[in-house]
């Protein structure tokens, strides 16, 4: 069954950019506190100008984890993982903020923690939220690097030097890191050229 990725509005001038953010990047808008029966209950696209409710304004990022967390184990269409929150700063820069769930794999894990030469356990912390400020174009290739690239290649990167390849405004380069990605792993090429986009912040 499909998974949905959802994605959250929690300020109301965020609402002209959520047309643009749902547009080919396979997010589900959540609208109501209560889960929908199927996966149809929520929202893939809206038409630009097009308004929409949703009780989630003024929620905190806290909340909206606490909710995937809680109604993906209810039922077996939410995504557990992956999370994506328009807030004030996407109504100021066009930014969105996408989370990753690290569940068990940090120091935590006794059992097996994933050590990497220079870098020591990645994810630094299992059972947490990290949190991604970047260009809403470019959320598939940050999804699709995470999700399919060998953890050998991807954590390094991503988890490692998010710091580093994070600018001064908050805003990681999902691009250079693609890129740095890329170079390396030849077999991800192919869905690099296959979803290669443009970038660059929306204006309203």
């Amino acid at each position: 069954m499909y998974v949905s990725t959802l994605l959250f509005c929690v300020a109301e001038d965020a609402k002209p950019f959520i047309h643009r953010i749902l547009d080919g990047n396979y997010l589900c808008l959540v609208q109501s506190c209560d889960v929908p029966s199927d996966p149809t209950g929520f929202k893939t696209q809206l038409k630009e100008g097009e308004d929409f409710e949703t009780e989630f304004i003024g929620a905190s990022q806290e909340d909206c984890q606490k909710w995937t967390r809680e109604k993906s184990a209810q039922v077996n269409f939410i995504n557990p993982y992956v999370l994506v929150i328009a807030d004030e700063r996407t109504a100021r820069d066009g930014t969105i903020s996408a989370q990753f769930y690290s569940e068990g794999m940090g120091k935590e894990d006794e059992e097996m923690p994933l050590e990497f030469p220079g870098y020591g356990v990645l994810p630094p912390k299992s059972d947490t939220w990290y949190d991604y400020r970047i260009d809403p174009k470019a959320f598939f290739r940050l999804s699709a690097a995470l999700d399919s690239t060998a953890i050998d290649v991807a954590y390094p990167i991503y988890y490692g030097r998010k710091d580093e390849l994070t600018d001064e405004n908050g805003v990681f380069d999902v691009i250079k890191a693609f890129r740095t990605i890329s170079e390396g792993a030849s077999a991800f090429q192919c869905l690099y050229n296959l979803k290669n986009r443009d970038t660059g912040i929306w204006e309203r």
